[in-house]
């Protein structure tokens, strides 16, 4: 009787598990579908960047640049008129550097407009007690206001239950134009005017353009892809001779 060298027995098979091939069936799908929308996303975040650096290289809107039709969001704006303290809006859940605290919006009556235009003040912290907000110094008489046009983009909306208010100031969850017009039972112009630093009426302000830079987005897409990879490889050699294969082959060599 004659013995074949052992490495002439050694042939890759398939030693099929149904339920690793099963789970495989299940997470490889969802791991690619994740990495496109990282991709997604980050195509989204870098369109939105790319239109804030456009618009904020253009000059300062005025009241001409508002009545026109164009696309003003992240427009740097200059706007001279008068702020309403009477009715102002406490935008509540805002946290800068890890502190729960509020953005301050009020009402602004520019000469030339027929809308309001609802002016975001910036931030100041909350108190402990909740029930206490915070007193803001109002801005007094007709002043040029500095700052960046905004639209809001959707995202998670609080609902704080609020269809019309009884009491000023008034604290709610979300705002934007349309709702301002609810709130404040007048028209407002589809953009805010979120202020800069160095504007009268200013709190702490600095807004990032997005949450998540695009290259983040792209670093998490490429972590889904190769969790894929692998989980498509480790399947191959829970369901096969792959690993012994590939030994007795280093040996041969």
């Amino acid at each position: 009787m004659t013995t074949e060298p052992q490495y002439s027995t050694q042939r890759f098979q398939w030693q099929p598990n149904r339920n690793l091939l099963l789970l495989c069936l299940c997470l490889f799908p969802l791991l690619i579908v994740l990495g496109f929308w990282q991709l997604d996303r980050a195509d989204e975040k870098q369109r939105i960047v790319n239109q804030y650096n456009a618009n904020q290289q253009a000059s300062p809107a005025g009241v001409a640049e508002l009545l026109g039709q164009n696309n003003l969001q992240y427009r740097s704006a200059w706007l001279k008129g008068e702020l309403d303290p009477s009715r102002r809006i406490i935008l509540d859940n805002r946290v800068a550097n890890g502190k729960p605290g509020y953005e301050i919006l009020e009402a602004l009556k520019v000469v030339g407009i027929e809308q309001k235009i609802l002016v975001n003040r910036g931030w100041v912290p909350a108190s402990l007690d909740r029930s206490i907000l915070p007193q803001i110094e109002a801005v007094k008489g007709e002043v040029q206001f500095r700052g960046a046009l905004y639209q809001t983009l959707g995202g998670y909306r609080l609902d704080d239950g609020i269809a019309q208010v009884e009491q000023w100031p008034a604290r709610v969850g979300w705002v934007s134009a349309e709702r301002a017009e609810q709130l404040f039972a007048e028209r407002f112009f589809p953009y805010q005017l979120r202020l800069d630093q160095d504007s009268p009426g200013a709190l702490q302000t600095g807004w990032a353009t997005v949450s998540m830079q695009p290259a983040k987005h792209t670093g998490y897409a490429v972590q889904w892809f190769a969790m894929a990879l692998v989980l498509l490889f480790m399947t191959v050699i829970a369901n096969s001779n792959l690993a012994d294969w590939l030994k007795q082959r280093r040996q041969q060599g």
